[in-house]
């Protein structure tokens, strides 16, 4: 249900907080991730192997979590580009991996703080016009957001990285230890992160 309209950002709320949050799993689920991060780094098994230092079939067996990874673990995190404890967080369902509406979801400020979706293991739905007008859309938990503009309490927000920003849009600029809503103002010399598309409200 949409609340109201002001300026480019839109305002709804939402009963259900459909953040995916990843299943506990009886098996070990490192070997699942090994594979998710692989895939996305546009790795094949051998390719991952090589960097490793093992056979691609030792590299098929890790993501079957038929052996254990543990003693290469410093070598597939920095083959892949990600922190150990990436590899070590549960798994979302394969099922919802494919889904045009499923963004990145950061729940805290990554170190260094830059927002790559690599960066996070947490997805969420975006609304269904977000995900056809923008592209690089990211979802941001509003815990980590501060504003006098608007109440960030119980809120996620949807942010564009890459489109063109123009004045009085709304911008998520980086501070010293958080993430500050405002209007954007030309000239501005302040770390914008990207433009505002909209605030889900959870209730």
């Amino acid at each position: 249900m949409i609340l109201f309209h002001k300026g480019e950002l839109i305002f709804y709320t939402s009963s259900v907080y459909n953040r995916i949050e990843f299943l506990n799993m009886k098996r070990n689920y490192i070997g699942e991730n090994i594979r998710i991060y692989r895939e996305r780094a546009k790795l094949t098994q051998q390719q991952l192997a090589d960097k490793v230092g093992v056979s691609w079939e030792m590299i098929s067996r890790y993501e079957r979590s038929t052996s254990s990874p543990l003693k290469k673990i410093q070598k597939i995190t920095k083959a892949l580009g990600v922190s150990e404890s990436q590899l070590l967080q549960e798994h979302i369902p394969e099922g919802l991996l494919q889904n045009d509406l499923r963004v990145s979801l950061f729940t805290q400020i990554p170190s260094p703080a830059r927002f790559d979706p690599l960066q996070t293991n947490y997805y969420y739905f975006c609304p269904e016009w977000v995900a056809k007008n923008y592209e690089n859309v990211i979802a941001i938990d509003g815990s980590l957001v501060t504003s006098q503009i608007v109440d960030v309490k119980n809120s996620v927000f949807f942010l564009s990285t890459d489109t063109p920003i123009k004045t009085d849009d709304y911008i998520l600029v980086r501070g010293y230890d958080s993430l500050e809503l405002k209007k954007y103002a030309r000239d501005s010399k302040e770390d914008i992160l990207g433009k505002l598309l909209a605030q889900e409200i959870r209730y």
